[in-house]
């Protein structure tokens, strides 16, 4: 009889590790956390822009309109709605919130596998409440960050289990004035990944003067990388004079760089176009969420407050 001796090659021993979550590949990668964090970057597109109290993306330009009312300092959010693929006139909803309220100053956006992303906005939900029963007051942003990315990095060392397969947008609307300035009040939006890093991704720096503040962006999803960087500089040297201009820039943002096959590609009975879910997150206002039909432009416009 003779024996085959087989050799284990690189190819090999990288697949035996793929599918573990706690242990290292030779190169130093977790394999499963890097196809979550891939999967979260399938999800559908979002994008957010972030308007200070005082910019020029906020002031009046003298051909606008004279009853035009300028956009209020806050964050817009902009998603495409999609139903598990499917173009039937009866599914108006699948049931998973895609933005959710967490205090008056705190919301979260999800993308990715939309059940991850539903659960994860539960964690959230039930830490603020949870915060709020002990000490008396709204969580804060850094508290909910903390615990946030905890309970995210424990799912990529748990045995038996697997990492989230989604990505989260947290934005925030500011604490206030902090020593007297206005430093604490600026809105700031946060991504938290499958590995449950946390990242800033509208970092402006410190502000010296009125003048400098200006909007900013964050994308999260799937996003046509090429045309990413061009949207971003049209976006930021956008002036707004009405809140429309915002919703309809980024609405045509999502409509420009999303490659993937819209759920309503072909038009149906009850249904004409693709449906956008668009966010304004302001202090005055608090959170509304509207939909809004790509052909149409006709929104349901629905309040939440907290």
């Amino acid at each position: 009889f003779h024996h085959r001796i087989v050799f284990a090659d690189g190819s090999s021993i990288g697949s035996r590790h793929s599918y573990s979550l706690t242990t290292f590949d030779p190169s130093g990668n977790l394999d499963q956390v890097g196809r979550a964090v891939r999967a979260s970057m399938l999800g559908a597109p979002v994008v957010a822009l972030s308007i200070p109290s005082s910019s020029e993306a906020m002031v009046t330009s003298p051909d606008s309109e004279s009853n035009a009312t300028p956009p209020e300092e806050g964050i817009y959010i902009c998603i495409p709605l999609r139903f598990l693929g499917t173009t039937s006139p009866l599914i108006i909803d699948d049931g998973t919130p895609r933005i959710v309220p967490i205090s008056s100053s705190i919301c979260i956006c999800h993308t990715g596998v939309g059940a991850d992303g539903r659960a994860l906005c539960d964690i959230a939900v039930r830490l603020a409440l949870d915060y709020r029963y002990v000490y008396g007051e709204e969580i804060s942003l850094e508290e909910l960050l903390e615990a946030l990315a905890e309970k995210v990095q424990e799912m990529t060392m748990k045995a038996g289990a697997r990492p989230y397969g989604c990505a989260l947008l947290v934005a925030c609307l500011g604490s206030g004035n902090v020593d007297g300035g206005d430093k604490g009040r600026e809105a700031t939006m946060y991504r938290i990944d499958p590995s449950g890093s946390v990242e800033l991704l509208n970092a402006n720096g410190d502000f010296n003067s009125e003048n400098e503040r200006r909007s900013s962006l964050a994308f999260l999803g799937k996003w046509n990388s090429q045309k990413e960087q061009d949207l971003r500089s049209q976006l930021d040297s956008q002036q707004y004079t009405t809140e429309q201009q915002v919703q309809d820039a980024l609405i045509s943002a999502v409509e420009e760089t999303d490659d993937s096959s819209p759920t309503q590609s072909k038009p149906i009975e009850g249904k004409s176009g693709q449906t956008f879910l668009y966010a304004s997150f302001t202090r005055k206002g608090g959170l509304r969420i509207s939909r809004i039909n790509r052909e149409t432009r006709g929104d349901d416009v629905t309040s939440t407050s907290v």
